[in-house]
């Protein structure tokens, strides 16, 4: 089979790009020949400021060079289907007119909520907020809830008008991935047809191997951004048993206000290649991930159950579907003040227990989230997308 891949890069490197980068892995190593189209938002910087008024006013919401970059790519390439995974910014909606108007069917992995929120995370002012599903997506401008900015919130709410407007949604897209139970409802209790959502969960492309010891140290890997929950956690960890510590993989806006604050026990690493990522995970005894928003999957839970460590999580969204409490890891309430502190403390004190809810997340990670599970579940999903056809 010949699949092309559409990507749209954002500024910051993040999950998704893995996610791309694996599946792309894994459909070559199976036969199939990869046609990838990729944009990144990086080059938006690089805009004469005619462009940037341009791509505010018109490319943003249809771009005619992508329309026509991918029809030439398509006529040239005659891949069977095309798998998107993200268009906004540069690639635009565009792409997916490219992909009717030459008859190609079309699979778009919901990565995360931006169909439904513009922001892509149901997060605001420290809570979850599903204010656009209730009142429209015009409180996503009143909020300011892109980039803090009543301009780039308006750009990302008429995006997602037109793509309904376009009828994207329900005629454009032949198949939907979405990663869990969780964010599937999420989806279809908003209007996107059930019959033409799959699930498929995220996966590794390497299998780091189980840790063979309890590590010595708790682990947080994630962008340091407010959603993510890294404030809360640098604060409940004072309360953590000495003298155990904490390492934090990731950079974000918060790096700089948090490491000159926080503790001697605490260990800033900044970001790290997956490898490396993986390597320290081994080593640790416990992962803790402890998101504020809804996430539609956790790369890094699941990434966690590889090397054999239970996580930590709050108890909401798809951490109860993910995380067995007591069996592969500990749900925390966020609404009570001190119950993460006391989770972490629990492992801490109980090092066999968080070996063997280590062991068991190690076989939920076999179950579940190999390449070789992954690739069964992938190739129904493009069988399907075929069969359907276009609708209307």
């Amino acid at each position: 089979m010949k699949i092309l891949i559409v990507h749209n890069h954002y500024q910051a490197a993040g999950g998704e790009d893995e996610v791309v980068a694996s599946e792309k892995h894994m459909l070559e190593r199976n036969g199939h020949k990869v046609i990838l189209y990729t944009r990144s938002n990086k080059d938006i910087d690089q805009f004469s400021f005619p462009a940037k008024v341009s791509f505010v006013l018109k490319e943003a919401y249809w771009s005619r060079a992508t329309y026509q970059a991918l029809q030439a790519l398509i006529h040239h390439e005659k891949p069977d289907i095309a798998h998107i995974h993200n268009t906004f910014l540069l690639v635009s909606p565009s792409v997916y007119d490219a992909c009717r108007d030459e008859n190609l069917p079309v699979v778009q992995t919901l990565h995360n909520y931006r169909f439904l929120c513009p922001n892509g995370v149901f997060y605001r002012d420290g809570h979850v907020c599903e204010d656009c599903l209730h009142q429209g997506l015009a409180s996503a401008v009143v909020h300011k809830c892109w980039k803090d900015s009543y301009l780039s919130s308006g750009v990302m709410v008429r995006i997602i008008h037109e793509m309904k407007r376009r009828e994207i949604f329900t005629k454009k897209i032949n198949h939907y991935i979405a990663l869990t139970e969780f964010s599937k409802k999420k989806f279809v209790d908003n209007g996107f047809p059930e019959n033409k959502i799959s699930i498929k969960p995220n996966f590794l492309g390497q299998d780091p191997g189980l840790s063979p010891a309890p590590g010595t140290f708790g682990l947080f890997v994630g962008a340091l951004r407010d959603y993510k929950g890294i404030e809360p956690l640098v604060k409940a960890w004072e309360g953590v048993e000495d003298p155990f510590s904490l390492k934090i993989i990731g950079d974000g806006p918060l790096r700089q206000v948090l490491e000159t604050r926080s503790q001697k026990r605490i260990e800033w690493l900044g970001a790290k290649p997956l490898a490396e990522s993986l390597s320290l995970m081994k080593e640790s005894l416990f992962v803790v991930v402890p998101s504020q928003c809804y996430e539609t999957f956790s790369r890094v839970t699941m990434e966690a159950f590889a090397c054999g460590k239970p996580v930590i999580a709050p108890r909401r969204g798809v951490f109860n579907e993910l995380i067995e409490n007591g069996k592969t890891g500990l749900l925390f309430d966020p609404q009570v003040q001190g119950d993460l502190t006391s989770k972490m403390n629990q492992l801490v004190l109980n090092r066999p227990w968080a070996q063997q809810m280590g062991q068991r997340a190690r076989r939920v990670y076999e179950e579940r989230f190999t390449v070789e599970k992954n690739y069964k579940m992938l190739m129904f999903i493009y069988e399907r997308a075929k069969t359907l056809g276009y609708v209307g």
